[in-house]
Formats: C-alpha cells, sequence, structure tokens
C-alpha cells in the first residue's frame, strides 16, 4: 500500500519513552480489565469527560502507545504486545489493558469506511487501496492487509480490548483542510467526529491526555516509524 510521504522522524527503531512515575519494567505486563469499546457516537461526548478513556484502564499496570504519522506501525506493536504478553509471559489478554494514542495523519484510520468514501481520504493521505491501486475509498486500516500481521487492524484489536484515542486539535485542522470554500469547517468537524469507528475516544487534546494519564501512572511508549 502507499501512505503520504512524510518527514523522517528522528528516532531509531522502536523506541520507548516511559513516564517518570512508571517502572520501564512494567510496559509488557498487565494485571486488568480489558478496555471497554467507546462507540463513534460516544467519542464526540468525551470531549465532557476527556479523563474518562483512562478510568477504563483498571489494572495495575497499563500502557498507551502514542503514534503521530504511522498508525500502521502502532497497530502492529499493539498486537505484538497481545499477543507476546500472553505466549511469552502467560498473562492472559483479558488481563491486559492497552491505548493507541492517535494524532496527525495517524488519525486517519480510525474513520469508518463511508467517511473514507464521502471525504475522499484515501486521495486526500495518498493512500492506494492495495487492491485496486487507485486511491482508497474505504479504510484499508480496519482489515488485515498483505505484508502485515494479521492482527494489525483495527476491528480486531477493538474486539480484543484496545480502545483508541483521537486529538480533536487534530481533527479540527482535517476538518479545516477538507472543508471546500465557503464552507463551514464546524460542520465538516461534527461529521468527521460522528464518523469515527467503534472503539475510538475524542479527547480535546492529546498531550494533556497523555500527561494527565502519566500522572495517574500509565506508561509512555512512542512509535513512529514507516514501515
Amino acid at each position: 500500500m502507499s501512505r503520504t510521504p512524510l518527514s523522517p522522524v528522528a528516532r531509531r527503531g522502536f523506541l520507548v519513552r516511559l513516564s517518570q512515575a512508571a517502572a520501564a519494567t512494567t510496559a509488557l505486563l498487565f494485571d486488568s480489565s480489558r478496555l471497554e469499546a467507546a462507540s463513534g457516537a460516544a467519542a464526540i461526548s468525551g470531549l465532557a469527560d476527556p479523563d474518562a478513556w483512562i478510568g477504563r484502564l483498571k489494572g495495575q499496570q497499563k500502557a498507551m502507545i502514542h503514534a503521530h504519522q504511522y498508525i500502521m506501525t502502532a497497530l502492529v506493536d499493539a498486537g505484538n504486545m497481545l499477543a507476546n504478553a500472553r505466549d511469552s509471559y502467560g498473562v492472559p489478554e483479558a488481563q491486559m489493558s492497552i491505548a493507541v494514542i492517535t494524532h496527525g495523519p495517524a488519525i486517519q484510520g480510525l474513520f469508518r469506511d463511508d467517511i473514507w468514501q464521502q471525504k475522499s481520504l484515501g486521495a486526500f493521505y495518498k493512500v492506494n487501496d492495495p487492491k485496486t491501486g487507485a486511491p482508497a475509498t474505504r479504510n484499508i486500516y480496519l482489515t488485515p492487509q498483505d505484508g502485515e500481521p494479521a492482527d494489525a487492524a483495527v476491528s480486531g484489536l477493538v474486539k480484543r480490548g484496545v480502545v483508541f484515542v483521537v486529538c480533536n486539535v487534530a481533527l479540527k485542522n482535517l476538518a479545516k483542510r477538507l472543508t471546500p470554500a465557503g464552507g463551514n469547517p464546524a460542520t465538516m468537524h461534527d461529521e468527521l467526529a460522528a464518523g469515527l469507528v467503534d472503539g475510538a475516544v475524542l479527547v480535546p487534546d492529546v498531550f494533556v491526555a497523555m500527561q494527565r494519564a502519566q500522572k495517574r501512572g500509565v506508561p509512555y511508549i512512542f512509535t513512529d516509524r514507516s514501515r
């Protein structure tokens, strides 16, 4: 598949940043209930209670994976964490809590197929459908892709308890860029917010959200490399 050409991130490999309050050795193991999936409609209400997603991380050990440019990398890493903790450490998936935090271009993977088609997101993000080679008219990140791990898909990860957090600042910026001349960016924003996939939670600002989660003991993992 093709993706938007972006400036390379000045980091090497899979880099991990944990909060000062969290121990680095606890990032992979979790002792918590699975995350509750929030519906796309409920995502808008996340603005009224921006810390609600943190409250869903019930266990003693938790993690959030942060992606800015490359949503696929975050999907692969989330799936690997679930599988490796289960198979190598004996931690049942039902006892794990993972949140994928997105802003910038990474939010593209969290819209329903109808939004991808209506807003021509494939052409906007320069993402081609691997089956047709034309600009995608569906969200290719919802289902497994050739050449990627079978469990690296938004829909499958939501079913396994992963919650996806979307930055409202990024959503507003996207709405402005997609609004035609003479249109209303606020209307476009509301349409995009309502078009988030089940399992996505909209928060006012992901940087503030992550800081607040770190203060409550949630380890932070940064992953943002091209695959």
